[in-house]
């Protein structure tokens, strides 16, 4: 009541708020009377649409934008932004929303934080879940979830209990999929991933947006955009919208108000549990009864379980046993381990939790996500993972033959077919990872494991630490990556995307090919500006017992302009790949090559670093 009075006294009749008109106490009851919204809710109406287009969810966007943005300007926070609480005013009009349902809402002071836990699952911001102090932003992710369903028909986020669902919003793991986004343009998908950006600072805000976004700004003499926004045609959206909307009410037991602070799957301590076979079912986007003893009944029971083949109550040491370290880091340590019941090894990385910022934890969320929706013959995959108290649990493949590098210097014979095999197994699996919408943004030798000691070929990409999904081209932009493997347009600071991995299997083929890369220089000042430039060479006292077509292929790789630079696709077509005969590649001994390749290992082996739990490397100096 007291936020709508505030409202009340700074903005004029037309508000974009339901209005507060009255307000009686009794010794018993508080009457709240309340405008009228005759339309009812948003979801509701668009139910019973049979034309939808893009431009009538760009309409509903600016409107709960600019309401988004008014209410901010009062430093006045929502923080249960969903669709029940988006109202339409008149019944004739499908687009002029007002916002409803303040009891979370609160003021903030210019210079404090909020900490309280609430908020309804699958629209709450990653801060919330995670406890920290957070601001009006919290608005702006729920928003980002709210415009992702009208012009998806589902939610961004959905898992089969909260824990999954959690998870997946901490990682900000969503995806447009083309059955449901293909024809819907990259303005809304760009605006939609500013919103759902985990870190808040990041996050775009509803006034920058409202000023300063494509899709939202009203400009009219743009006739050919408004002309494509109309034309988009959202039937496909409409029937997922019905169907999110059945589900919706089907649940109305539990939507009397939202989930209260004492809801125990709040505890992000709890323990939790992650198969590779986990699979996301229909959205937990529903409110709860709100008294202590109903949400006790229906959700407490699960505090501090987790389900593993079928058994209730395991925690990661009743599963697994750490024997002897592989490797520390400051946040995280590699164990050799095994399965307790079957033996078999594994790789387990622990990472103590009391050390991570936010941003550690999303990264850790982000890292799990895409590992678990990458199943290929050569990733190495993630069997197991556990969210416990103290430390996070990654279970993964033991890869018992060493990386690339320490394979290669330890052989006597080394040819031009052993480097062509190692290199199309690098290229099916960043085929697989792009396909998927996914960036690794670390791909170098060190990362390419070997499952087995007998087979050099068999490798297996690892250290998903900085990869991302894609969401829209050029849509990255941390700098991040291994010095003498980072693509240029990272190191400019340009918007990046998945053909920057592309850069990084070029050096790597031309590493494996003469045992040092394209790209030396002492200063890394110097090394970054070749980089930048594309200055490289082709020695022909290095290169003339290598076959030329590899060196096309290389070069059609390490192109500054993302635009020409090819894909793994088309250099798996490439005649290098497919043209030579394994017997000429045989005959192209390469031994010579594996002393560099010996110095350069060395060299990596004294300036690796691991600044972060997630990767050995470090982020980029804005050198």
């Amino acid at each position: 009541v007291s936020v709508m009075r505030e409202f009340s006294s700074h903005i004029i009749h037309h508000d974009p708020f339901i209005g507060l008109v009255d307000f009686y106490e009794t010794p018993k009851t508080f009457y709240v009377v309340l405008e009228l919204a005759r339309g009812g809710d948003v979801f509701d109406r668009l139910s019973k649409r049979t034309v939808y287009t893009e431009q009538d969810a760009r309409k509903l966007g600016c409107n709960l934008v600019t309401a988004i943005s008014t209410m901010h300007q009062l430093n006045i926070v929502h923080r249960d932004l969903k669709p029940e609480n988006l109202l339409l005013v008149e019944t004739k009009n499908d687009s002029f929303i007002k916002l409803a349902d303040f009891g979370f809402s609160k003021k903030i002071p210019s210079s404090d934080y909020l900490t309280t836990r609430c908020g309804t699952p699958a629209f709450v911001a990653p801060e919330i879940l995670i406890g920290s102090p957070y601001r009006t932003t919290v608005d702006m992710w729920s928003c980002g979830v709210i415009l992702y369903l009208l012009l998806g028909g589902y939610p961004p986020f959905q898992g089969e209990n909260h824990k999954a669902l959690f998870r997946k919003i901490r990682a900000a793991d969503y995806v447009f999929h083309d059955k449901y986004w293909e024809h819907i343009s990259i303005h809304a998908k760009q605006l939609i991933a500013q919103m759902l950006t985990v870190d808040p600072q990041s996050r775009i805000t509803a006034q920058h947006a409202m000023v300063n976004h494509p899709w939202l700004t009203d400009n009219e003499s743009d006739v050919d955009s408004l002309d494509m926004y109309s034309s988009t045609d959202l039937s496909t959206t409409l029937d997922q919208i019905r169907k999110f909307n059945a589900r919706r009410k089907l649940k109305g037991v539990m939507q009397a108000v939202t989930y209260a602070t004492s809801a125990k799957f709040w505890n992000s301590d709890t323990v939790s549990f992650m198969t590779r076979d986990t699979t996301a079912i229909q959205s937990q986007a529903f409110s709860a009864v709100s008294t202590k003893q109903k949400i006790a009944d229906k959700f407490g029971k699960t505090k501090g379980r987790i389900l593993t083949g079928g058994k209730a109550g395991k925690t990661f040491r009743d599963i697994y046993q750490l024997d002897s370290k592989l490797r520390k880091g400051i946040f995280a340590t590699v164990w050799s381990g095994k399965h307790i019941t079957s033996g078999v090894p594994k790789a387990i990385k622990v990472i103590h939790r009391a050390k991570l910022t936010p941003k550690d934890d999303a990264a850790v969320m982000n890292e799990v996500a895409i590992l678990q929706s990458l199943r290929h013959a050569h990733i190495v995959p993630l069997h197991d993972f556990f969210e416990e108290r103290d430390y996070f649990y990654m279970v993964m493949e033991m890869m018992d033959g060493g990386d690339v590098f320490d394979r290669i210097v330890q052989r006597t014979h080394y040819t031009e077919k052993n480097a062509r095999d190692l290199c199309i197994a690098l290229l099916n699996a960043v085929l697989y990872i792009h396909q998927r919408g996914v960036a690794h943004r670390d791909l170098k030798p060190q990362n390419l494991l070997l499952a087995r000691r007998d087979d050099d070929s068999y490798i297996k990409v690892a250290d998903f630490g900085f990869a991302k999904r894609v969401h829209t081209p050029k849509s990255l932009t941390t700098r991040c990556g291994t010095p003498t493997y980072v693509a240029p347009e990272i190191l400019k600071n340009h918007p990046h995307d998945e053909t920057s991995d592309l850069w990084s299997v070029g050096v790597i083929i031309y590493v494996l090919l003469v045992g040092y890369p394209p790209f030396m220089e002492d200063n890394q000042k110097l090394l970054f500006r070749k980089i930048r430039s594309g200055d490289f060479n082709f020695f022909p006292e290095d290169w003339q017992g290598v076959s030329s077509q590899v060196q096309d292929l290389i070069s059609k790789l390490l192109v500054v302009d993302t635009s020409h630079r090819w894909t793994a696709a088309q250099a798996l077509q490439h005649e290098w790949v497919v043209g030579v005969s394994e017997h000429d590649l045989s005959s192209n001994d390469l031994s010579e090559g594996i002393g560099e390749m010996r110095e350069l290992l060395k060299a990596s082996r004294v300036t690796e670093t691991e600044a972060s739990p997630f990767s050995a490397n470090y982020n980029l100096p804005n050198n």
